[in-house]
């Protein structure tokens, strides 16, 4: 097990961008979702040569939720040597079994320079995971469905055309895939919807906070409890919690000129509940 050379901060960083738990209340987790619990455990503990048998032993069985784990432990090389080209195949993996985060990661991991970048695999991923609706970044204004045919449209883009939508593929992709529910709100089972405007010539975001709302508590619960829920910190974290990862997905990619004053992209972020039926 090793943790040198600044590994406790590339801890940070994959901890803080994979999921803390589940988003959705559920009477029984998947077996994926135990799995990459587990693994998530480890990693924690500093247990590394476990945390990297488990995940093998995961992926294994084609757990989707474990490969989106693998894929982001090599990506930000936690437990395991860094290695974007391995983390490929395992992002891919987590899409083919359901999870979009993998193709918002796969998209995000393209557009960073650090990568590459490779603009038409970043724009292709982008359009397969959730909220990046650009039609000037598709083929004929609509997700592209032949990869081929994406790269000879993109062939006759202007190189600022090309470098805004790699750039906005890479920004919002790294929201969605590092959108986390906060803790409280989890806790007290209180959703919201967030308000994004992002302006990219600037850049900048604008946020606001525009309702909140409460799912039945599960179990037994003190009276207190449900007065809690109505605290400030409890409701009016998301803002925070989108505006923490904006942030983050600024300063990973340079910006680029050219991209005219008046671009404005909106979306809308919401954090709620739902049940799984087994």
């Amino acid at each position: 097990m090793a943790y040198q050379g600044g590994t406790h901060g590339r801890l940070a960083v994959l901890l803080a961008a994979l999921l803390a738990a589940p988003a959705a209340l559920a009477t029984l987790p998947t077996d994926g979702e135990l799995s990459a619990a587990e693994i998530r455990r480890r990693i924690e503990n500093r247990d590394c040569s476990g945390a990297v048998e488990r995940l093998k032993q995961a992926l294994a069985k084609n757990e989707p939720e474990a490969a989106l784990m693998g894929g982001s432990m090599y990506e930000h090389g936690v437990c395991v040597k860094r290695d974007w080209q391995r983390a490929i195949p395992l992002y891919a993996r987590a899409v083919e079994g359901g999870q979009p985060e993998g193709a918002e990661r796969l998209a995000a991991g393209f557009a960073d320079p650090v990568n590459g970048p490779d603009a038409a695999a970043a724009i292709w991923w982008a359009w397969r995971g959730r909220g990046f609706d650009q039609s000037e970044c598709g083929v004929d204004g609509k997700a592209p469905a032949d990869p081929e045919r994406l790269v000879a449209e993109m062939g006759k883009w202007k190189p600022e055309r090309l470098a805004y939508c790699t750039y906005v593929a890479g920004v919002m992709s790294t929201i969605s895939a590092e959108m986390r529910f906060p803790d409280l709100a989890r806790g007290f089972a209180v959703g919201g919807d967030v308000s994004l405007r992002f302006y990219p010539a600037t850049p900048r975001f604008e946020l606001k906070q525009t309702g909140s709302r409460e799912y039945d508590l599960v179990g037994y619960f003190a009276v207190d409890r449900l007065r809690d829920r109505k605290r400030k910190a409890v409701t009016g974290g998301f803002e925070k919690v989108v505006g923490e990862v904006a942030d983050r997905a600024l300063r990973r990619y340079p910006h680029p000129k050219g991209i005219p004053e008046d671009t404005l992209i909106q979306t809308t972020y919401t954090f709620g509940y739902t049940l799984h039926n087994y």
